[in-house]
């Protein structure tokens, strides 16, 4: 099969789930990116190094690098994917099931929601407050 074969059966002909979660994330307009060493550093005041990924309206998913494998991956990114398609920053613009997020972050946590079972790979999630946010 060659690249252009593969590229024509589209991105459910990728090998793998996270390959294919990458490619949907393309299709769609996305960006998937591993956050720079600060984010994730537990020496800052507003550090998430607990997190699993941070959402950032309206098209960025920013991945931990610290996650362990291909399949804990998949599982996050396809949670960052689902509240990035969800998520709108101004609640009178909202419709039923989106995510509202004023500061325009969602942070998803490493915590696996117990239930319901499916589907997998379903996160709990916050919104993050800010120092600046704190003053207002």
């Amino acid at each position: 099969m060659t690249a252009i074969q593969q590229r024509d059966e589209g991105v459910l002909s990728l090998p793998t789930p996270l390959a294919r979660l990458y490619g949907v994330a393309l299709q769609i307009g996305i960006r998937v990116t591993d956050g720079c060493p600060q984010l994730w550093d537990d020496q800052d005041e507003e550090n998430f190094s607990e997190a699993a990924a941070i959402v950032s309206f309206p098209d960025t998913v920013c991945l931990n690098p610290g996650l362990e494998g291909d399949d804990l991956r998949a599982d996050v990114l396809a949670m960052g994917l689902s509240v990035a398609a969800m998520m709108v920053c101004d609640e009178t613009t909202a419709l039923p099931g989106d995510v509202v997020a004023p500061s325009g972050f969602v942070v998803i946590t490493r915590d696996r929601v117990r239930e319901p079972a499916n589907p997998p790979g379903r996160f709990d999630c916050y919104l993050p407050v800010f120092r600046g946010d704190l003053a207002r």
